[in-house]
């Protein structure tokens, strides 16, 4: 009778609703410590409630443990859970008295850590590899943007009441790391409401996919054949080196964000802060913002204000940190390890005297095709604005110096980035027709921004002069380009077009008295996650602001990401027809 029961209470249902239970009482304590101010009486409450979650968690842990066996994975999961607790525990009585009110914040701290970690683990389903990692991607976007505009409706986050529309509109453009927004950050969020935007960021710039993904290999100490298949086809990488890639991620993303954050740190002016504090968080948020290419600023005129956009070293530092999460991390580890080989060979050489005939190819091919198209297009970017704006926008700069500081800024930003030292609707037209360009054309693939991506626009061109010189294949440094590869770049190029053009039109429709190019520019900036604007962005209706809104997510999962998501996918059929030309011109 006693292990029928105890089978009963162990039963993977029971324990399964038990962490449910819990993950969703603490998200509802948590809303009502950040998202409300309390009297004493309530913050009592929300110890007592909080000292019952703890001591629920752990016993669900001891539920978990004696379902799954006494395995030693397991039991160190288990053990490191309660430790936390017992510390949670400690640490609440230390706070004060026994619900006092005083003591619910280690606790709060514990929920909060016991949560993540079990929604890391967290399976897609029995039958998990074949659950489509395209939706499981789209999907994890559109519930952390729900949940951002939900944070963004309460009271303690904003200093005025933003309207639905407001919330969602800034949680999207969070999420996709646009920067677009209808409101003045600085202005309009709280300290609190600012940390809530640069989780977002930070979450929609990497993937939420990535997190979860790297707290559930690094508390469960490995991972299944399911999971490491599931993270290959979210990060496309190999099966192999899923989990380190992903481990790699990480750790690349918070080393160069502290990095350059201190950087930001060191140039900045101290008479523009109120405090140390202040001027911390300035350079944090800037440094995630810029890295994950989001553009948003807690200044309310961005880097255009004039404490700023004279400021030619911390230009140089934040254009670094966006081209650096602009390459991919895929192609910045490949490259690292060709740095790694070629030190290796040059130490080689001089202690051994030892030449190496012929070096190990380890550049693959679409590293170089990202750094030489993002190369050109740098370059392009650059001297363009120095051209069409050395006598308009760059005026005010009096340096040469400053001037070109400015025009690489301006030249690189619209590669997702959407940062500016020059005031964007005072452009001259060639300066726009360039930056429409480079934010159509966007990111690297696997990085934080969007766009086409530099591969996408490298194979395109690479496939035009192969036709015009009669070849049948694409070949680039003694590789020769898959046609699965050349499809896909085409396919991306052809429902990017499409939908920018019903996504014009809509937009002009809803708001006739912009103009076509503000709206066309606005646009183009959404789709490619760039944030730039020529200042229309507030004066927007909420129709329209709702259509930037699916512009900004189909522009961060790509539109091809969204229908492989919704269409079933077909098997190979073992036949072919027989092939037959089309007349093109």
């Amino acid at each position: 009778m006693k292990r029928a029961l105890l089978r009963t209470v162990l039963r993977k249902e029971v324990v399964g609703l038990a962490r449910v239970t819990v993950i969703i009482l603490t998200a509802f304590l948590i809303l009502l410590e950040f998202g409300y101010t309390s009297d004493v009486n309530t913050y009592r409450l929300l110890e007592q409630l909080s000292f019952g979650l703890v001591i629920a968690a752990a016993f669900v842990t001891l539920g978990s443990l004696l379902r799954t066996g006494l395995r030693g994975e397991h039991i160190r999961k288990a053990e490191l859970i309660w430790f936390m607790a017992a510390l949670a525990l400690i640490g609440a009585r230390a706070s004060g008295a026994v619900f006092s009110g005083t003591g619910h914040w280690p606790m709060l701290v514990f929920l909060l850590f016991f949560s993540f970690i079990e929604l890391s683990r967290l399976e897609i389903g029995r039958n998990s590899t074949l659950f489509n990692p395209a939706l499981l991607f789209v999907s994890s976007f559109l519930i952390i943007i729900a949940i951002g505009a939900a944070m963004f409706l309460l009271p303690n986050a904003t200093t005025r009441p933003l309207s639905i529309v407001d919330a969602v509109f800034t949680s999207t453009s969070a999420v996709c790391v646009t920067g677009l927004s209808t409101i003045d950050v600085g202005r309009d969020l709280t300290p609190m409401g600012q940390w809530v935007l640069l989780l977002l960021i930070q979450l929609g710039g990497l993937g939420v996919m990535t997190f979860t993904s790297f707290f559930a290999f690094f508390f469960k100490g490995r991972s299944s054949l399911e999971e490491q298949l599931r993270v290959r086809d979210i990060a496309n990488t190999t099966l192999s080196g899923a989990r380190a890639f992903i481990i790699q991620v990480i750790a690349f993303t918070l080393i160069v964000e502290l990095v350059g954050a201190v950087l930001i740190y060191i140039n900045l002016p101290t008479g523009s802060f109120s405090g140390t504090g202040d001027r911390i968080f300035f350079s944090v948020f800037h440094s995630v913002s810029a890295f994950n290419n989001a553009g948003f600023s807690t200044n309310s005129l961005g880097l255009y204000d004039p404490a700023f956009r004279f400021n030619y070293p911390l230009m140089w530092v934040v254009s670094l940190l966006f081209i650096f999460g602009g390459l991919g991390f895929g192609i910045v580890f490949n490259f690292s390890r060709y740095v790694r080989v070629w030190v290796y060979e040059r130490i080689r050489r001089v202690f051994t005297g030892m030449v190496c005939s012929r070096y190990p190819r380890v550049v693959n091919l679409s590293t170089r095709l990202v750094l030489l198209s993002t190369a050109f297009l740098i370059l392009v970017g650059t001297a363009a604005i120095l051209v069409f704006e050395w006598n308009h926008g760059l005026a005010e700069h009096a340096s040469y110096w400053g001037r070109f500081s400015a025009a690489f800024f301006t030249g690189v930003t619209p590669r997702t980035a959407g940062f500016n030292v020059l005031d964007t609707g005072s452009l001259t037209i060639p300066s726009l027709m360039v930056i429409l360009l480079l934010m159509y054309v966007g990111a690297s693939p696997g990085s934080t921004g969007g766009g086409i991506k530099t591969t996408t626009f490298g194979v395109a061109t690479l496939n035009i002069f192969a036709t015009a010189r009669g070849r049948r294949r694409i070949e680039f440094f003694g590789r020769e380009i898959s046609n699965l590869s050349t499809r896909r770049a085409f396919a991306a190029i052809v429902l990017s077009l499409v939908f920018l053009g019903l996504s014009v039109s809509v937009v002009a429709s809803l708001e006739s008295g912009l103009g076509l190019l503000p709206v066309a520019f606005e646009c183009f900036s959404a789709f490619s996650t760039v944030g730039m604007s020529m200042g229309i962005t507030m004066e927007l209706g909420d129709p329209a602001r709702l259509a930037l809104v699916v512009v900004m997510f189909v522009g961060r999962v790509s539109a091809l990401t969204l229908l492989v998501s919704v269409l079933r996918q077909v098997q190979v059929s073992k036949y072919r027809y027989p092939k037959e030309d089309i007349l093109i011109n």
